[in-house]
């Protein structure tokens, strides 16, 4: 662990630490000085007596006194305000306050604190130490002392004063003397009735507001000395006369709010002092009329309003509104106007906005507007207005919004709106809109926002038409105004045709399309609750900017996909609410895929439609619509088309009435095949046919018609559809028609039926020539069918497509001639629906009668069959056994001999042998014979005689004498396979005499166990690689290792002693054959080798390996022989049995070995000769 030292840049470690606390800590401050309740330093750091000080938020601080149960209440803000509330029925004493010292103050109010006579606010006010007050607050002071000139000592430079619900009945006129600088004066709800020379004394006033008084009279000359005063608010009292020099001395005033009072006529000169004047409220008076010239003098005047008046004003002067060029805003709505003069507004060319809405003018002058080219809105609205001059608007370019809506309008004159390239939003709504022009919206590229909902508008109110026009130019222009819904007088009709000269007549084309074609740029459109039949096409492909299309409550009928193409980048389209009973969108992927693959249509239009409480009927046509709610069409259609239909229901037919569109199966969706349109009848008469799109089937329904005969049938394919449900219920039928005698037929539809419905007839007989090839449904209940022909059954049985049989309610025969029709019928259960309901005709039931109860069985033949069925089961087990010894033979021969199973037997060849096995392998892996493999096969329960040459090999002898004298004295020769071997002379000499013994007796006597690693087989020696790719082995870990090696053993016929071979004796034999070979050596098989390579094998072996050996003495080859030490191991430590080995030392005391050489892969040591290896 580091020390910190003074000194030194701390670990960062714990600068974080130590700036996590601070910010902990700063942050709990922060917390806590803005929770209220905290004392904090200043304004509450003094002696506070009985009172509490806390803190709300920043510098603000409220002080309560007494604090458990305050009667007065102080908020302060340094700087900024402060504010005194007294609790109301509650004494209040100041003068108990603690003293403060707020300093400079900004506004000071006083809520429910009563005034005490003869004393100032100021003073009263004098335990705040506040100074500088520019605004004061006098509010609910009525049960204090009458406000009087000595309350406001002291307060000269007061900039602003508001006294509302206060005392001022019987107020002197030197209430303001002490405050020659107040500019804002604000009197609501204070006073009724004020002396004539109270506000004499305010020269610098500029805001009166007296509104809310109930005052009935301004005094003449009350406001004489008010000349600075700019905004006088006298609005909501009970003003009913005003004198003409009321306003005397106000020169400056801009702004007069005479509104909510009870005004019925004004003088005519009442604002001619008024110059400055530039707003005028005269709104929600009782106006009866207005006199001329009054507005003459204001001719700053910029806004008018006259709205909302009590009675109606009859009529307007001429020149009301006259030569005000700063006027631009006029309102008049709901005054009751039912005439406008024609100049009212000539010479103010300024007007921005006028309102004349809700009056009751019938007509507007056409030259009403003349000089408003800087108009921007027009309200027009709810009058009785039934057309509109086509020059009323000539001159208005400016016109950003016009509405005309709750009107009486029919039609709406192309040329009304040619010169509105700036509108922008039109309200043509409740009207009698019937038609609407071609060329209307011709000239209007900007209009963005267009109602006309609640009009009588149809489909051909905007309809294309093409007319031939004569010569006579009069007849012209009256052909064309009718058709394109012009005012048949207006001269621009001409103007909306266009002319092309032809054989001197004139022919006149009106364009392709609606009186949308134009509007590039809607956004939103109204026409709900009209008589619209369509979706007009201008709407989809030119209304690029389309987002809101309001189209319910019309009599829209129908739909297709192509009706719902907008190209807009995101539109919503409300179709609600009309008489929509199809909906077709069998194409809707096609044309989804088609908008795709066009260029620039990487982010695709989404297109939002809106279909509930439509009357939809549901038939065929509506099956993509069913898909589509189910969410089974490809994911484009969706990304592309959003419909919003979960409440839509379906109308009829009276099967699916109430059901959800979205809950419907598409196989329940059907169409009539034929219409009564239809030319070329397909379906036969009397039947009903109905198409299903689900399947393409077409559905023939010819139930309850007494027919006797089917009669022919429509070939589906050639209208489109692969196949025929026909229903032939509740008739005569006696018999099905034949296929041969229906391809007789002209339409062949016979062949064409996949499901089949004939319950309740009177068929007899059926044959499998009566059935159609592709027969799915087949259904025959309640006919008078006794049996069916084994043709038949197997006919049923064999075909690909039968599915659904029903059988039942027959009078079916049950005896041994037909008991082919119930072993159908209990093997096709499956397919049989009603085979629990199947019974004969006396009565038993198909699924408990059983074929013996039909044919009873004699006793022979049960015999035979029982033997039948005896031999069939032993084969099968037979076949079963052998099936499991050719896979498994190894194992289970295995399993046999370790559980002492295996009855083998034993070749008598080998009785004469002395060992049980030779052992070869190297010196290297001597470790692994002494340790492993020699103790256990040696030692009980194996003991096996195994010849190992450090043991039983006699000293003096040549080498390969000893091998080949070994090799023969044993029964097996086991080699320990190893990459040591391999590279051991003497062990490949051993391997070779072993093979050719095997040969040569045609056995396999050579068992190899491979120790480690030997490396890829292919890169041996030629012979050793041979055995290994035609002989199995075994390997060292093999988990079944020692049972493997116990098995290629030989097996002794009696128990082996301990270090013996027991070659006498009796065993575990069945019989025995001198000349077959030992089956217990399969897990090692013999090589078959031909006689010829058998001998140059032999002679191989015989001179190459016998000859002398670079590094071995010529004396150790012809039996020269050395005292030597076998080894320097000790007998246990060497894997040999101590007391064999004394045994044998006992026997042979000069054990003689050949000198510097291997015996058997033994290392040998001379004592005169160096050590030295093969």
């Amino acid at each position: 662990m580091k020390r910190v030292r003074c000194g030194r840049n701390p670990p960062p470690l714990v600068v974080v630490a130590a700036t996590a606390i601070l910010l902990l800590i700063s942050g709990a401050h922060g917390f806590l000085t803005n929770y209220r309740g905290l004392d904090v330093v200043g304004l509450c750091s003094g002696d506070m007596r009985n009172c509490s000080c806390k803190s709300y938020t920043g510098s603000e601080s409220e002080i309560d006194c007494p604090g458990d149960d305050p009667a007065i209440q102080v908020r302060i803000e340094p700087l900024q305000y402060a504010e005194v509330r007294c609790r109301r029925k509650r004494h209040h004493d100041l003068s108990q306050l603690p003293r403060l010292a707020i300093g400079e103050t900004k506004r000071l109010t006083l809520d429910y604190c009563p005034l005490v006579a003869n004393r100032s606010i100021l003073e009263q006010m004098e335990f705040l130490g506040a100074v500088q007050v520019k605004l004061l607050s006098l509010k609910n002071n009525a049960n204090g002392a009458p406000l009087e000139r000595n309350h406001f000592r002291g307060l000269e430079t007061l900039d602003r004063l508001t006294i509302s619900n206060v005392k001022l009945d019987g107020v002197l006129p030197d209430l303001f003397d002490h405050l020659p600088n107040l500019t804002w004066l604000d009197l609501r709800e204070s006073v009724t009735k004020l002396p004539a020379s109270v506000f004499h004394t305010l020269p610098s006033l500029r805001i009166l507001d007296l509104s809310l008084n109930g005052m009935q009279e301004l005094l003449p000359g009350q406001l004489a000395k008010l000349g600075e005063l700019r905004l006088l608010s006298l609005w909501r009292n009970e003003l009913a006369n005003l004198s003409r020099h009321v306003f005397s001395g106000l020169q400056q005033l801009e702004r007069l709010d005479l509104s909510a009072n009870k005004l019925e006529y004004l003088p005519g000169e009442l604002f001619g002092e008024l110059p400055n004047l530039t707003e005028l409220a005269l709104s929600n008076n009782w106006l009866r009329a207005l006199p001329k010239g009054l507005f003459r003098a204001n001719r700053a005047l910029k806004k008018v309003k006259l709205a909302f008046q009590q009675t109606t004003l009859d009529a307007l002067p001429v020149d009301l509104f006259q030569n005000l060029p700063a006027l631009e805003h006029v309102d008049l709505e709901h005054t009751g106007l039912a005439k406008l003069p024609s100049a009212v507004f000539h010479g103010s060319p300024n007007i921005r906005e006028l309102s004349l809405a809700a009056n009751q003018l019938q007509s507007v002058p056409p030259e009403l507007l003349r000089d408003q080219r800087a108009l921007r809105m027009l309200d027009l609205g709810s009058n009785q207005l039934t057309a509109l001059p086509a020059r009323l608007l000539q001159n208005t370019v400016e016109l950003r919004v016009l509405r005309l809506s709750q009107n009486r309008i029919t039609q709406l004159p192309a040329g009304l709106l040619r010169t509105l390239e700036q509108l922008e939003q039109l309200y043509l709504n409740d009207n009698q809109l019937h038609t609407v022009g071609l060329h209307s919206f011709r000239n209007t590229p900007n209009l963005r926002t267009l109602h006309l909902q609640h009009n009588q508008l149809t489909s051909h109110s905007f309809s294309t038409i093409k007319v031939k026009a004569e010569n006579n130019r009069e007849t012209e222009r009256g052909t064309v105004a009718s058709v394109g819904g012009l005012d048949t007088n207006t001269e621009t009709a001409t103007e909306l045709v266009d002319e092309e000269a032809n054989d001197g007549g004139v022919e006149v084309f009106v364009r392709d399309g609606s009186a949308f074609q134009y509007l590039h740029n809607l956004r939103d459109l109204d026409l709900s609750h009209n008589f619209l039949s369509t979706v007009f096409r201008d709407l989809l492909v030119n209304a690029h900017s389309l987002e809101r299309l309001n189209l319910t409550n019309n009599n829209i009928t129908s739909l297709t996909a192509a009706n719902l193409q907008f190209l807009a980048r995101s539109v919503l389209v409300d179709l609600e609410r009309n008489h929509i009973f199809e909906i077709n969108l069998a194409d809707i992927e096609q044309l989804v895929e088609l908008q795709d693959s066009q260029p620039g249509t990487a982010t695709a239009p989404t297109t939002r439609i809106l279909l509930n409480d439509n009357p939809l009927n549901c038939n065929c046509i509506v099956y993509t619509l069913a898909l589509y709610l189910q969410h089974r069409l490809s994911d484009r259609v969706y990304e592309r088309l959003q419909l919003v239909a979960d409440r839509l229901t379906c109308q009829g037919p009276e099967q699916l009435h109430g059901m959800l569109v979205r809950d419907l199966r598409p196989s329940e969706l059907l169409c009539e095949l034929d219409t009564p349109s239809t030319q070329i009848r397909h379906c036969p008469a009397p039947c009903n046919c109905f198409v299903r799109p689900a399947d393409l089937g077409v559905v023939v329904k010819c139930n309850g018609q007494g027919l006797t005969q089917i009669p022919a049938l429509p070939n589906p394919s050639s209208f489109g559809y692969r196949f025929i449900e026909l229903h032939v219920e509740n008739n005569n039928l006696t018999e099905l028609p034949t296929a041969a005698a229906a391809v007789g037929d002209n339409d062949n539809g016979w062949s064409a039926v996949q499901e089949l419905y004939a319950s309740n007839n009177s068929i007899e007989k059926l044959s499998p020539a009566q059935l159609p090839d592709g027969l799915r449904v087949l259904e025959l209940t309640r006919n008078k069918l006794t049996h069916l022909t084994e043709p038949l059954t197997d006919w049923m049985a064999q075909s690909a497509t039968l599915t659904t049989i029903r059988l039942a309610q027959n009078e079916w025969i049950c005896s041994c001639e037909t008991a082919s029709l119930l072993a159908f019928a209990r093997d096709n259960h499956n397919h049989i629906e009603d085979f629990g309901r199947m019974v004969c005709a006396d009565g038993r039931a198909f699924d408990t009668t059983v074929y013996t109860d039909l044919c009873p069985t004699e006793p022979e033949t049960a015999i035979i069959l029982l033997i039948c069925g005896i031999l069939l089961l032993v084969a099968s087990l037979v076949a079963l056994v052998s099936l499991l010894y050719y896979n498994y033979h190894l194992e289970l021969k295995v399993w046999l001999f370790r559980h002492g199973l295996c009855l083998v037997v034993e070749n008598e060849l080998d009785q004469d042998k002395q060992y049980d096995a030779f052992l070869s392998y190297s010196h290297k892996d001597e470790s692994f014979v002494t340790e492993h493999l020699l103790p256990v096969l040696e030692r009980h329960p194996l003991n096996f005689k195994i010849c190992w040459h450090m043991r039983d090999w006699i000293p003096g002898e040549m080498i390969t004498s000893q091998i080949l004298s070994s090799v023969e004295k044993s029964r097996r020769t086991i080699i320990v396979l190893s990459s040591n071997f391999l590279a051991s002379l003497w062990g490949q000499l051993e391997f070779r005499t072993a093979h050719l013994q095997s040969m040569s007796e045609r056995r396999n006597r050579v068992i190899i166990i491979i120790y480690d690693e030997i490396g890829s087989i292919d890169e041996l020696e030629p012979e050793l690689r041979a055995y290994l790719k035609t002989n199995t082995y075994v390997r060292w870990g093999d988990p079944w290792f020692w049972d493997k090696v116990r098995y290629a053993m030989p097996h002794p016929p009696r128990a082996h002693s301990k270090g013996t071979s027991g070659a006498a004796g009796g065993g575990l034999f069945v019989r025995k054959l001198q000349s077959s070979v030992d089956d217990k050596l399969e897990l090692i098989k013999p090589q078959t080798t031909g006689a010829q390579s058998t001998a140059m094998a032999a002679e191989a072996a015989m001179t190459s390996p016998l000859a002398p050996q670079p590094g071995i003495p010529a004396e150790s080859s012809n039996g020269t022989s050395v005292k030597a030490t076998v080894s320097s191991l000790p007998p246990h430590q060497a894997g040999i049995n101590p007391l064999h080995y004394q045994q044998q030392q006992q026997q042979r005391p000069h054990l003689l070995i050949p000198a510097n050489g291997h015996i058997n892969g033994a290392f040998l040591i001379n004592s005169n000769a160096k050590q030295s290896d093969v």
